[in-house]
């Protein structure tokens, strides 16, 4: 019972220390001008679009991967 009381004590603290208050207000936030394009028929190998994006949040926006679909 005693090593069950620990072992939930150490595993409890990493997700605690990520609970702060108020930290939702200084996460970034990726906001797009427009989330789909219609590309229509594509009669070429390759076909191209840009997409704007700006962040709206309070920190750094990393981004680690794209995935097109």
């Amino acid at each position: 019972m005693k090593q069950g009381i620990i072992l939930l004590i150490i595993l409890m603290v990493p997700a605690l220390s990520y609970a702060q208050p108020g930290s939702e207000s200084q996460l970034p936030e990726i906001k797009f001008d427009a989330e789909s394009y219609d590309l229509g028929i594509v009669t070429q190998e390759m076909a191209m679009h840009s997409f704007k994006f700006r962040n709206t949040g309070t920190s750094e926006l990393i981004i680690e991967k794209l995935v097109p679909s």
